[in-house]
Parts: structure tokens; C-alpha cells; sequence
């Protein structure tokens, strides 16, 4: 029985262009789909593996195609369970969006002899001036 998956997020580290025992060509990326769900992802088909290939790390894409237990071995030597997924539908998504640098925020100063200066209140009726 052949199982499918659907699944989507962002690639970890840059796709690799690989070559099979046999002869084939194939790409092999490492797609997270959540904090602690990573999917290895291999493309056999010329045009999906072009396309993948063409990606970068932090790229957004979904993708589908038929599920395998693929096992590794971590860092540690440990055998953990993993998911794969032999790719035959790509949908590439927009680029990651790009963080703007924090400035912090100009702090209102009252104007000398300003409406509301000094009058003890909670509220600040002078405005900013930029």
C-alpha cells in the first residue's frame, strides 16, 4: 500500500544534487514543517528536481508525494524515527519575509509652556514632534 503526504514549511539548508548507485540523478532537501518536525524530501523527476535544486535555505514551499519511514541516526548515535517523502507535486511559495531592524520609539517631550505640562494629570496632552 502506497501512502501519500501533503506537507509544507521551509527548507533548513540548501538542496543538494545527488547521484544514485544506479546512475540517476536525484535532489535531496530537508524540508521543517513545525519546531520539531523535519521531512527529508528527494526528487527523482528531472523537472521537479530542477526546481527544487533552484531553491535556498529559508525558502517556503509545499509539496506531495508518496510517504516513507526513512530512519536516521542523530548526533548522539541514536536511531530516531523520520518521514520522507519522494516528491511528485512542487509548489514553491514567496520568499521568506524579511525582518525590518527594530529602531526604538522617540520618546514624547512636553513643549515649554505647553496646554496640559506639569498639570499633575495621568494623561500627556503633548504630542510628539517628528
Amino acid at each position: 500500500m502506497t501512502m501519500s503526504l501533503f506537507c509544507s514549511g521551509e527548507l533548513i539548508r540548501d538542496p543538494e544534487r545527488k547521484t544514485s548507485a544506479n546512475g540517476n540523478n536525484y535532489v535531496s532537501a530537508l524540508l521543517r514543517v513545525d519546531p520539531e518536525t523535519v521531512v527529508s524530501l528527494t526528487a527523482f523527476d528531472s523537472g521537479i528536481a530542477e526546481r527544487l535544486a533552484s531553491l535556498k535555505k529559508g525558502s517556503a514551499l509545499a509539496c506531495s508525494g508518496r510517504l516513507q519511514a526513512r530512519p536516521y541516526t542523530d548526533r548522539d548515535g541514536t536511531l530516531r524515527p523520520g518521514l520522507g517523502v519522494t516528491i511528485t507535486e512542487l509548489m514553491i511559495g514567496a520568499a521568506p519575509p524579511q525582518r525590518a531592524e527594530r529602531r526604538p520609539r522617540a520618546k514624547a517631550t512636553p513643549a515649554a509652556g505647553a496646554a496640559g505640562a506639569g498639570a499633575g494629570g495621568d494623561f500627556d496632552d503633548v504630542l510628539p514632534t517628528f
